[in-house]
């Protein structure tokens, strides 16, 4: 998945080198949590699948290895789905004026 410009200042320098490091030689190509491989045919969709490295606790300063997974689209939705319904609905207690009802 593609970082968004917004975050990107949060993720090392060498970031690249990691994140190919995690998708090719830990995890071979292959998704950690499906086994979908790289540039090919997903086993759910039939669409051709591209790996990206998860931060598992969806924090991008925490690059500790055990934080790190290399996970199909899919997969990596189903990681962030938790997440990103929690940031949607604090983004819409903020958007209303009723960010303090959350805290």
């Amino acid at each position: 998945m593609p970082i968004r410009p917004d975050l990107r200042k949060l993720y090392p320098d060498n970031w690249s080198e990691i994140t190919d490091r995690i998708r090719f030689e830990r995890a071979g190509g292959n998704c950690e949590r499906c086994g979908a491989q790289h540039g090919q045919p997903h086993p759910e969709t039939g669409k051709v699948e591209y790996l990206s490295t998860a931060h598992l606790d969806h924090d991008p300063t925490n690059n500790a290895e055990e934080n790190l997974a290399a996970l199909c689209r899919i997969c990596h939705n189903r990681n962030d789905s938790k997440n990103r319904a929690a940031n949607r609905k604090h983004n819409a207690y903020r958007d209303a004026g009723q960010l303090r009802l959350m805290e």
